[in-house]
């Protein structure tokens, strides 16, 4: 917390901390998740608010795309909004968005990518972190991979490994 060296603190993890927009799955879906993640998201807001240190979220268990996951009803009367992601985009079952993901600054379903974070960007404060989702498009398969797995099997990873109900 004193440290002044240290400026950032980026937390990764598998679950989104509870009351996010993907509250449907993530760490609300046990009562000791809930119970922790919120003690966890409070200690991070803490360490922003008091100790004036950089805190980003990212989590990947659901599997879409979202910046802004903590732009909620419950976090906006408890203290405050962390910057965060859910970046569940690498290959595993796609995901339909939740309900609430217009209160997100960026939902994307169905999509494949990756985060990538650029530090100390021109023009910003020292310890900020830039994060800018990289979208790959089927097209962006590497010949190579496309002739391993063939074009047909490619094209069904991007058009048909979809979940179309509602997450479990």
């Amino acid at each position: 917390r004193k440290d002044e060296s240290v400026r950032t603190i980026v937390v990764g993890m598998h679950e989104a901390l509870p009351e996010s927009i993907s509250a449907n799955h993530s760490m609300n879906e046990y009562p000791s998740g809930t119970e922790t993640g919120r003690r966890v998201y409070q200690m991070l807001l803490k360490m922003q608010n008091d100790s004036h240190k950089f805190v980003y979220v990212l989590a990947s268990h659901s599997h879409y795309f979202m910046e802004g996951i903590f732009n909620t009803p419950y976090w906006k009367a408890n203290g405050g909004e962390l910057p965060g992601w859910i970046v569940g985009t690498a290959g595993a079952e796609r995901y339909p968005l939740p309900p609430a993901a217009k209160d997100a600054k960026i939902a994307k379903t169905n999509v494949y990518g990756y985060l990538v974070g650029t530090v100390n960007p021109e023009g910003e404060p020292a310890g900020t972190i830039k994060f800018k989702f990289e979208e790959l498009k089927e097209d962006s398969i590497p010949a190579d991979v496309v002739q391993r797995f063939t074009k047909p099997f490619v094209h069904e990873c991007f058009e048909d490994n979809r979940k179309t109900g509602p997450i479990q």
